[in-house]
């Protein structure tokens, strides 16, 4: 099985966490997505990562390659048992990638001050979003989105929390005080053992966000 990745790209830090918690060897292929090389755009249609070539079959888009993972390499499961649960996985799935990371990608891009105040604002109700909605309502007792056992849906979102000090760097976003279920979600996320595997501090997002964000426009 060969992953073609990036390691600055959240979408294949997904599945390079979904491979670390199945036990899953694998061989990793760094892409230079300003460079792409041509093997890799015989795995990626889209010429996006990650891209997965596994048993003669090219699996790409991270939600729907970690959900393969998922079934082909059944343990330990990622997916909540019943459909009624899988179907509320994959609604997560989609807030976080149509949502959540559509508007901190606004946030990162824009210059303008109040529009900076009102990205900050529907971001953090996005956040309110997933703690009163999401854990409050699917985490019972436990620190992950479906309980005591980390699922899809938690490493969906972990990449984008993880790069959270950059966008507190940049502008000025945080989890609100409010959100004390989502900000023990991160920190559960951040002791597992594969999180601090290919972990990567604030400082090395906030370099890579510096092309993008151009200036700190935080206050």
């Amino acid at each position: 099985m060969e992953l073609f990745t990036a390691k600055t790209c959240p979408y294949a830090h997904r599945t390079r966490l979904t491979l670390l918690e199945k036990g899953l060897d694998c061989e990793h292929v760094e892409v230079d997505l300003k460079n792409k090389p041509a093997r890799f755009l015989e795995v990626s249609a889209y010429g996006k990562v990650p891209a997965l070539h596994h048993d003669g079959n090219t699996i790409y888009e991270s939600l729907i390659a970690d959900e393969y993972l998922d079934e082909v390499f059944p343990e330990p499961p990622l997916m909540p048992k019943t459909p009624a649960l899988r179907a509320k996985a994959r609604i997560w799935g989609h807030f976080c990638d149509s949502y959540y990371v559509t508007d901190t990608s606004s946030l990162v891009r824009t210059r303008d001050q109040e529009e900076r105040r009102r990205l900050v604002q529907l971001c953090q109700d996005r956040m309110r979003f997933m703690e009163t909605e999401g854990l409050a309502r699917l985490s019972g007792d436990g620190p992950y989105w479906f309980g005591a056992h980390v699922s899809l849906t938690d490493l969906a979102f972990y990449p984008f929390f993880e790069r959270l000090p950059a966008l507190e760097y940049w502008r000025g976003l945080t989890i609100p005080d409010d959100c004390p279920r989502l900000s023990a979600w991160l920190a559960a996320m951040q002791g597992r053992d594969s999180v601090k595997a290919i972990a990567n501090d604030g400082a090395f997002f906030i370099k890579h966000y510096t092309a993008r964000a151009g200036e700190v426009i935080a206050a």
